[in-house]
């Protein structure tokens, strides 16, 4: 109920952040992942669906990559879909196999480097930014002072 209720009062705000979101998470994993985000100018952020978050021209992207059902060829393809040769938007990789804050699954994965998937979301990665120009960080932080450098929001 509180993730609906956060999700609802970003929806209604006039100064949230539209996030376009490329994958298919469940409403509250997304809620909860977007909740955890750090704040750009204290607006929160919106998350919406690839469609509407190109009409929109979405202030940032992030890429949902669900380990259980990974697909990195359809990831390749919705990214390139979605963003767009050469347009730079910085996505963050979300791995859904880890639960708990953005640190706690971050730490995670860094221990799991080894395993098929993570090396094939690093494969991802590189060619998103080879044939993309596209850069995909796992580091929310790192993520937020890159959408402030390239000037797609303000801090």
């Amino acid at each position: 109920m509180n993730d609906q209720a956060a999700g609802l009062r970003a929806w209604a705000s006039p100064d949230a952040l539209p996030l376009g979101v490329i994958g298919e998470p469940g409403y509250d994993a997304l809620m909860k992942v977007v909740a955890g985000l750090p704040t750009l100018a204290e607006r929160a952020w919106l998350p919406i669906g690839e469609a509407e978050a190109r009409r929109r021209a979405a202030s940032a992207w992030l890429l949902w990559a669900d380990i259980a059902q990974l697909d990195v060829a359809e990831l390749y393809r919705r990214l390139k879909v979605s963003v767009g040769p050469g347009s730079l938007p910085l996505l963050w990789i979300h791995d859904t196999r880890q639960g708990g804050s953005v640190a706690e699954r971050d730490a995670s994965r860094r221990e799991a480097r080894s395993q098929p998937a993570e090396r094939l979301l690093d494969n991802l990665a590189v060619s998103a930014r080879r044939f993309l120009g596209v850069e995909l960080t796992r580091d929310a932080e790192r993520w937020r002072s890159r959408l402030i450098e390239c000037g797609r929001a303000s801090g």
